[in-house]
């Protein structure tokens, strides 16, 4: 059975890479995409392992038919007996083997589509751009990506087969029966159309009741996983009240809903099982009648009482699964409006590497006259311009919101300019391949997010396949030698989801020796000893202009005696750069920077 799970992973029916990935226009069609090659096939012989199940309802009630005819004619023998018991062992042998194949293969087809979908999901998800996600809760993009796609794993686990199932055994036995008496057939079927037609009507207003728990759904995520992560705040303002009637609230506007959905969703079963008792009734009072007069022998009576059952038995069983079938259609349409999703930022189709054709490349940084914003009411940049030469150190400095930060989100490309270029290395970002641009530029961030994993796991990202002596060498250059050693598995360490098991300090050391292993030509510093102590500032400071030799550097500070050894001071406010300079010149001009040099002396005297 290994193979057929491998065969299955293998198979990759969409195309490689979300951003390209044609959507199709339709729930239906998005499913057609996800079952197409192998997994079309092993859905075949899933239903064909269904077949065997069939035929062996099918066949059983004839064998008894035939042993009725016997007693009714008084010609049988025990002998006679023999191969029909013989037949019925190997059906019902044909019958579990039948049961166990259709299940093992619907749902391993089941597990590689939630497989695809989660990681394609996800996979497309990672290429939006930032405009996008910052407009978005993540508990929301949570549910898209884990509870929408095992609904849809659910409906191809046992929704198609079922589907497939509920055609191919009811039209057997309808034929075998039209076969033995066309009139009493068509009488037990009567109450079918009209089960059918009410059930047709109500499968929209079911859809609809379903996408409202969908969404109420993605809220309630979206809402639990906002106060989990804000649980300290929670407790310090004393909201556990607040926060726990706002999660009451939704909770129970998704109970409502979905007892509502439910509620709905379970008309069209007892319709169908409503249908069939009638065309029971029905069949129990003509064919009674019939046989008591005669026309209909006792075995026929038998076989259509049994048949009519097994007929209605698979539409109760898709009514039933109303709810699955809804929930699932809704979760690809939701599934599909976010892969429609276009991503902002991508790789030009001739996207280049400067990097490759010359090795030995300038990596100088330069904005020309750029304009950026978050809305187009609002802007955050300005006619910025300025550039960084190789082995340059750059300061940006200004008060909160003046878009230092911005500034340092371009070089990446994390953002478009609305007017004006970045360039790297004399290019154009929009220009370079996103991959190779991001991986000559290091980043230490004011606000440090660490992975749930080791200590290692954290230091290696930026370069997996780092040493040990260059790993323990940036550990001594970031002054988390002590800490790490002091750690129960060195390491080793688990260090919590964000890092939450380590101090503030000790977060920013980790990034900082990240940092340091990546060894990129560009780095940006945005408050990157913001939570360290004095002496392990100026311990890190002094590793920090060894990393900084020959390289381009971009530091972001609000201690402005971090940047006293800076080339050129840039002091911004309200996204514009007013002054530029060394910091001497710029306190000797006496403007807003002089006046925030001021500032912080006088709390330093306090």
């Amino acid at each position: 059975m290994s193979a057929v799970v491998e065969g299955l992973a293998a198979d990759r029916p969409l195309e490689e890479g979300s951003s390209g990935t044609t959507v199709p226009q339709s729930a239906f069609r998005f499913m057609l995409t996800l079952i197409q090659g192998r997994r079309l096939v092993y859905i075949l012989l899933c239903v064909v392992a269904g077949g065997m199940f069939t035929v062996s309802t099918i066949v059983g009630p004839l064998l008894i038919r035939r042993v009725i005819q016997f007693i009714e004619a008084g010609t049988g023998t025990v002998d006679q007996l023999i191969p029909i018991v013989l037949i019925l062992v190997g059906m019902y042998l044909l019958r579990g083997l039948g049961r166990y194949l259709y299940g093992y293969l619907s749902h391993v087809v089941a597990y590689q589509v939630l497989h695809e979908l989660l990681s394609r999901t996800y996979e497309h998800l990672q290429t939006l751009s930032h405009r996008y996600l910052n407009r978005q809760r993540t508990g929301s993009l949570i549910a898209r990506s884990i509870s929408d796609v095992e609904a849809v794993e659910d409906f191809v686990a046992h929704g198609i087969p079922e589907l497939t199932l509920a055609v191919v055994g009811p039209l057997t036995m309808t034929a075998i029966l039209l076969a033995i008496d066309p009139w009493m057939t068509l009488l037990a079927l009567l109450p079918l159309p009209v089960a059918s037609f009410i059930v047709y009507r109500k499968a929209r207003q079911i859809r609809r009741f379903w996408w409202q728990v969908r969404s109420g759904l993605a809220e309630l995520v979206a809402q639990v996983q906002d106060n989990l992560s804000g649980l300290t705040e929670i407790k310090l303002f004393n909201l556990e009240a607040i926060q726990y009637r706002r999660v009451h609230e939704r909770s129970t506007r998704f109970r409502d809903a979905s007892v509502s959905a439910m509620g709905i969703s379970m008309i069209p079963g007892s319709v169908v099982e409503i249908a069939g008792g009638l065309g029971f009734i029905l069949v129990a009072w003509s064919g009674g009648a019939r046989a008591l007069q005669g026309t209909l022998s006792v075995a026929d009576f038998v076989l259509f009482v049994s048949y009519i059952s097994f007929i209605y038995m698979p539409f109760m069983k898709l009514a039933d699964m109303g709810d699955t079938l809804s929930r699932a259609y809704v979760s690809l349409e939701r599934i599909r409006e976010t892969w429609q999703i276009q991503a902002e930022i991508r790789s030009p189709v001739h996207g280049r590497d400067p990097s490759c054709d010359n090795p030995d490349l300038s990596w100088t940084v330069e904005f020309r006259d750029v304009g950026f914003a978050y809305r187009p009411d609002i802007n955050a940049l300005s006619e910025v311009s300025f550039s960084i030469q190789p082995g340059q150190t750059v300061a940006l400095v200004g008060p909160t919101g003046a878009g230092k930060t911005t500034v340092s989100r371009l070089i990446p490309r994390l953002y478009d300019v609305d007017g004006g270029q970045v360039l790297v290395a004399g290019t154009d970002v929009r220009d370079w391949q996103l991959d190779p641009l991001r991986r000559h530029v290091s980043f230490v961030l004011q606000e440090v997010f660490l992975f749930h994993g080791t200590i290692r796991d954290n230091l290696l990202l930026g370069r997996p396949d780092a040493s040990e002596t260059d790993l323990h060498e940036v550990i001594r250059m970031a002054h988390a030698t002590e800490f790490i050693e002091e750690m129960p598995n060195g390491l080793e360490t688990v260090i919590g989801e964000r890092g939450v098991r380590l101090s503030g300090g000790q977060r920013q050391r980790i990034s900082i020796a990240r940092a340091l292993l990546k060894n990129a030509p560009i780095l940006v510093l945005d408050e990157a000893t913001s939570n360290v102590d004095v002496l392990t500032e100026l311990a890190i400071q002094e590793a920090l202009q060894t990393l900084m030799k020959g390289r381009t550097t971009l530091v972001i500070a609000h201690r402005l005696s971090t940047i006293r050894n800076a080339h050129r001071v840039l002091y911004m406010e309200d996204g514009r750069i007013l002054e530029s300079g060394t910091f001497d010149q710029l306190v000797a001009q006496g403007g807003g920077f002089a006046r925030m040099v001021e500032a912080q002396s006088l709390l330093q005297t306090v």
